[in-house]
């Protein structure tokens, strides 16, 4: 069942996607409407294995790389919703989407069995950091769709359009940041509470200490050094290729104490 829907949501989320590349070439209002409708309905989906992953397993989806990339996919999605609800945009869907997309690719290869969680794991305290870190690396993800669409528009853009992208990056920068600092203080408590140790010299630890100083670099460089249009955007860009490298590059390549 829950491999019927995730199947069905990557259908309609494609969809959504074919319709938002037609709808911005053509501003027609029925593909526009048409691609909302898949949009939604792929999300319902998405939430709903997310649901029942949860009450087959019987925690929070994110102890497996199966579970983090269905969580990693809904919390992009899940933005992707708020743009497109509270503000009609849509413009970031077009490099957003194909993340989700991937991201459920992924997990719709990945291993689906339900095993029993480790000891370390049976605490709010793991929950809790890696809900607060994926919800980072999905503002993470944003930051850096609106400055590729910035780069991509700067010669030919409006130049309230391409503020509203700096922004975009900024805010989602600033969320980000906010996100992964608390990650990292949970993560400390609930390493304290599995080892007797708030930090652990290990690839996973040190690559996300080095995520963290990268996107405080980011907003340092715009609050004082008043960093904006494309320095700003490729150093948002450059830090999603850093993300992709502490969630799924450091599991795959460097042995280290988050594998299960």
């Amino acid at each position: 069942m829950i491999g019927l829907l995730l199947w069905l949501s990557i259908v309609f989320y494609g969809a959504s996607l074919a319709g938002s590349i037609v709808d911005a070439a053509s501003r027609s209002q029925r593909v526009w409407t048409v691609s909302v409708y898949a949009l939604v309905t792929a999300f319902s989906l998405l939430t709903t294995v997310l649901i029942l992953r949860m009450m087959e397993t019987g925690h929070a989806p994110m102890a497996k790389r199966y579970e983090t990339l269905l969580f990693f996919a809904w919390s992009v999605a899940l933005l992707n919703a708020i743009l497109l609800f509270r503000y009609r945009f849509r413009t970031t869907e077009l490099l957003t989407t194909p993340v989700i997309v991937l991201a459920l690719l992924l997990a719709a290869f990945s291993d689906p069995g339900v095993y029993p969680l480790p000891l370390i794991l049976e605490t709010w305290w793991f929950e809790v950091h890696v809900i607060t870190s994926f919800f980072a690396y999905a503002l993470f993800t944003f930051a850096a769709a609106a400055g590729a669409v910035y780069l991509f528009k700067e010669k030919n853009g409006d130049a309230a359009e391409l503020k509203l992208f700096q922004e975009i990056t900024y805010r989602s920068t600033l969320w980000g940041f906010t996100f992964f600092s608390v990650s990292m203080l949970l993560g400390a408590i609930w390493a304290y509470l599995a080892w007797g140790l708030y930090w652990l010299w290990e690839p996973k630890s040190a690559v996300s200490l080095l995520l963290w100083f990268y996107f405080a670099g980011v907003l340092h460089t715009r609050i004082v050094k008043e960093w904006r249009g494309r320095r700003a955007s490729v150093m948002a860009v450059g830090g999603f290729g850093l993300v992709l490298f502490a969630y799924l590059g450091v599991g795959i390549f460097l042995t280290n104490s988050h594998q299960l």
